[in-house]
């Protein structure tokens, strides 16, 4: 858990050392990319673990907007951006944290392939857009790079992980699942 953090925790990335081996990570510089914030605590998580290096870059996209396709915190989002604002103010990682407030299928298109060495996606649970999203970020991944799905537990996620790891076999490598994560490599 983070010290000095508001709003809700859920899994940090503490709970990827099983599947991401952690001293890959500890002298290099890495581009990271995660794909839905909310409150921010897995991207501080991040800064402090695989993305420590003081060169890395952590970009985050996520609109916190109510819209048709995505009913969770309604009449909660405005809040939980200033709530993010605020914890990323207080991390102590502000320099290395870029924001992106919009939409996933926009933001992603505007990086360079072959980019981010990890891709985390916890954005919107639909399947089309769980698919969507990991289809346009699979190309900003590098080669061997991580990408990381959250909730694969819940029936709506799994169905567009799976459509994605299908369609992608030959270009993945699936490290297992931990924790409710999924975890492939780019090879």
């Amino acid at each position: 858990m983070l010290a000095n953090f508001k709003g809700i925790q859920w899994r940090l990335s503490d709970s990827w050392f099983n599947k991401i081996e952690l001293n890959q990570y500890n002298n290099k510089s890495i581009n990271y990319l995660e794909i839905g914030t909310l409150h921010g605590a897995n991207i501080i998580s991040v800064a402090n673990t695989y993305g420590s290096h003081p060169d890395s870059k952590l970009f985050c996209i996520d609109p916190w907007e109510e819209y048709d396709e995505y009913n969770e915190y309604l009449k909660e989002q405005e809040n939980n951006y200033n709530i993010f604002l605020e914890n990323i103010e207080n991390s102590g990682f502000k320099n290395k944290i870029i924001i992106k407030r919009g939409y996933s299928n926009i933001e992603i298109l505007k990086f360079p392939d072959n980019f981010f060495d990890i891709i985390y996606i916890d954005g919107n649970h639909e399947p089309e857009f769980v698919l969507e999203d990991a289809v346009l970020s699979f190309r900003k991944l590098k080669k061997n790079g991580i990408l990381i799905f959250d909730d694969y537990c819940l029936e709506n996620t799994i169905i567009g992980i799976d459509a994605f790891i299908s369609a992608y076999y030959k270009k993945i490598n699936n490290l297992g699942l931990y924790n409710s994560q999924i975890f492939l490599k780019k090879i």
